[in-house]
């Protein structure tokens, strides 16, 4: 199936009035973030240093609010709340951000467009979902023919529908019908019966669960994207500076290891994130759980998955080429393996 560029933007188009993340949360362009306690030490080796990492309010992958606890002596991390990971990355270009947590779908955008970050990296894993409502019957996405699902503003839950309707056979706007919606407007809508099905993120996916209307299709990460998420990303002013990344990689390394230990994780710690600092409702994060994950290493399947998301969009007509992925890596400061 092809969902061409042209169909991409048409439905961004119409759905531009809920184009913001319902789970961003309200929040000005570079808004500061609040930080958790614990945080860093002295002035010392980074003489008194601010840095500046771009996150979305109230989202599954705040790791970089956690940056703080694990900051090198004299540096000090200023999280800022963006809405849309287009915005980080101009704010990057201009130099008036150093950090940013961004997924493919723009990143690989504006990278072909000339914009210069790069990944030094890994932030999140999972945090969509394809969710139906519980009493269409729907039980795979064959099962989604001569339904109605809500289609958000372009970006990768956009992707991924189109490649698990392809698998199935299907083609959206000819076997099911597509209603451009906004994030923030997709909950509501499957609660009224407006829409059959929609392909969101967290926490409404959960929200549709937890209330019982809705439940979710699995399939949701068996495509080339996989369930990556986002990825840490360096300004180019930044780029040049050695100690400073490696610091980064560290603090994020040290932020998901205490979210997500060992690759599970840790319920105390996301319940004092969720609940205790979101406000999320207890059943919502319990159930949020299992669709979440705070990530550091960006290893070769990271990199298939991130390139996967590519190919994606190159066979949509979303790219005019093949990125030059090696030229997005910035990788030097991993841990050796």
């Amino acid at each position: 199936m092809q969902l061409t560029r042209r169909r991409l933007l048409a439905l961004g188009a119409a759905g531009a009035a809920g184009a913001v993340l319902a789970s961003c949360g309200p929040g000005d362009r570079g808004a500061p973030a609040s930080v958790p306690p614990e945080g860093g030490g002295d002035s010392a080796s980074f003489d008194g240093r601010s840095i500046s990492v771009a996150l979305y309010s109230k989202n599954h992958a705040s790791s970089p609010l956690f940056w703080q606890r694990f900051a090198p002596p004299g540096l000090t991390v200023e999280p800022q709340i963006f809405t849309s990971g287009s915005d980080m990355n101009r704010a990057m270009e201009a130099g008036d951000l150093d950090f940013a947590l961004m997924g493919p779908f723009n990143s690989l955008i504006e990278a072909e467009q000339g914009f210069r970050a790069k990944i030094i990296c890994m932030c999140s894993r999972q945090g969509i979902g394809l969710v139906v409502r519980a009493d269409q019957g729907i039980e795979s996405v064959a099962d989604l023919a001569g339904k109605t699902i809500a289609v958000p503003p372009p970006g990768v839950q956009v992707l991924v529908l189109t490649a698990l309707l392809d698998e199935a056979g299907l083609v959206l706007d000819r076997d099911l019908t597509a209603v451009p919606l906004g994030y923030a407007d997709h909950q509501g809508a499957l609660e009224r019966g407006d829409v059959d099905a929609y392909i969101g993120t967290e926490p409404p996916v959960t929200m549709s669960v937890v209330s019982g209307v809705g439940r979710r299709l699995q399939a949701v990460y068996d495509t080339p994207n996989g369930d990556f998420n986002t990825a840490m990303w360096a300004a180019p002013h930044v780029q040049g500076d050695p100690e400073l990344l490696a610091a980064a990689v560290a603090m994020q390394r040290g932020a998901a290891e205490l979210l997500t230990p060992g690759g599970e994780n840790d319920p105390q710690v996301w319940h004092d994130l969720l609940v205790d600092q979101f406000g999320y409702a207890e059943p919502v994060y319990e159930e949020v759980l299992s669709n979440i994950g705070a990530e550091w290493d960006f290893d070769d399947e990271r990199k298939a998955q991130f390139e996967g998301a590519g190919a994606l969009m190159l066979a949509s007509g979303v790219l005019s080429r093949e990125p030059d992925y090696p030229s997005l890596y910035l990788l030097d400061h991993l841990p050796e393996r």
